[in-house]
């Protein structure tokens, strides 16, 4: 099969498109043709080796999946060759505590389709069975592969910062996928939503899908205009994903019981903050990680019943993932960037 992989890690440039094996069947293993795979900021991370859970070289990214069975090991049952499927990008050990309630996304040794294991970024991909859900009703492949992780996350960050209707909520990138799945969601929820973005255009996109007021942080400090919107009250919720460049202003941007929930660190993972802020406005630093099919099972159909919506900034064909990731790190899309393999 054709995948766009990496032999070491580096710039978009290690990005090559080339011929390779797929990964041999176990008995509950299903290939799928994918059809679609988008962009997340993990692959990012990951090929620039600022995230290293990949045990060989070389290395498929790609978590978000949706295409069709191709073949299926001699003991799967839940789905046919044929089928059209989404897949679930966590897996857990399956023993564990975590694993034996539902939370696969918290047990000790998971591991990502995409970042541990060989993940979208080809023409096929071998997936465990119990990873398969059908293709969502009234979505596309590229739509669906648009959806999963970003919808997912966002859906169990904001379910461990406990929002509530009538809450004012400050959301981090809207003009990223996470960021505007978080938005969909806590106006879905009742929430006041106040976003940030790199650009005007962002800005007025965010204002379209429901932003009560976005904030244009190159030119504005997101930190004073919160305080401005809110009456120098704050927000009750910082929904972050950003780290080093906004966690001391988002800290300070909290009101009393404010709760950060935050997910990753797309600018660094070390941060600091004047810790006195936390106690003396009783504030909670939420961590929150993926989430479980249970909360799928939500999302799907708050999906098909157009509830919710994937927002496609860009597709392009899988041989031009290098690209694709350079348009990331430039910020310069609104929405997913979706990979489309060629067959």
């Amino acid at each position: 099969m054709k995948a766009a992989l990496y032999h070491e890690y580096g710039s978009p440039d290690v990005l090559k498109y080339e011929d390779v094996d797929t990964i041999p069947l176990g008995r509950t293993d299903v290939l799928v043709k994918v059809r679609a795979t988008s962009v997340n900021w993990f692959d990012i991370i990951g090929r620039k080796g600022d995230y290293r859970p990949n045990l060989r070289f070389p290395h498929i990214p790609g978590g978000d999946i949706a295409g069709e069975v191709a073949e299926i090991g001699s003991e799967v049952t839940n789905v046919k060759v044929g089928d059209p499927v989404v897949v679930y990008a966590t897996v857990g050990c399956g023993h564990c505590e975590s694993c034996r309630r539902g939370e696969p996304n918290v047990c000790l040794n998971y591991k990502y389709y995409g970042s541990a294991l060989w993940g979208g970024y080809a023409q096929y991909c071998t997936v465990r069975s119990q990873n398969l859900v059908p293709l969502y009703k009234g979505l596309d492949f590229a739509e669906c592969a648009a959806t999963n992780i970003t919808f997912l996350t966002a859906w169990h960050k904001l379910a461990r910062a406990n929002i509530r209707a009538g809450e004012d909520i400050l959301i981090h990138a809207v003009g990223s996928g996470i960021g505007l799945a978080a938005l969909q969601i806590a106006k879905l929820h009742g929430l006041r939503v106040i976003g940030t973005a790199s650009t005007d255009e962002k800005c007025e996109k965010g204002l379209e899908l429901g932003a009560d007021h976005m904030i244009n942080y190159k030119k504005q400090n997101f930190r004073e205009e919160v305080r401005n919107l809110t009456g120098k009250r704050g927000v009750d919720v910082v929904f972050e994903h950003i780290g080093a460049d906004v966690w001391e202003d988002s800290v300070m941007s909290l009101t009393r019981f404010g709760r950060l929930v935050t997910c990753g660190a797309s600018s660094g993972y070390r941060v600091s903050m004047n810790v006195a802020h936390v106690w003396h406005k009783q504030l909670s630093i939420i961590g929150s990680n993926h989430g479980t099919m249970n909360e799928l099972a939500t999302i799907v159909k708050l999906l098909e019943a157009k509830k919710l919506r994937p927002i496609i900034g860009a597709k392009l064909p899988l041989k031009d993932a290098a690209e694709a990731h350079r348009m990331a790190e430039a910020r310069t899309v609104f929405g997913k960037i979706v990979l489309e393999p060629e067959h």
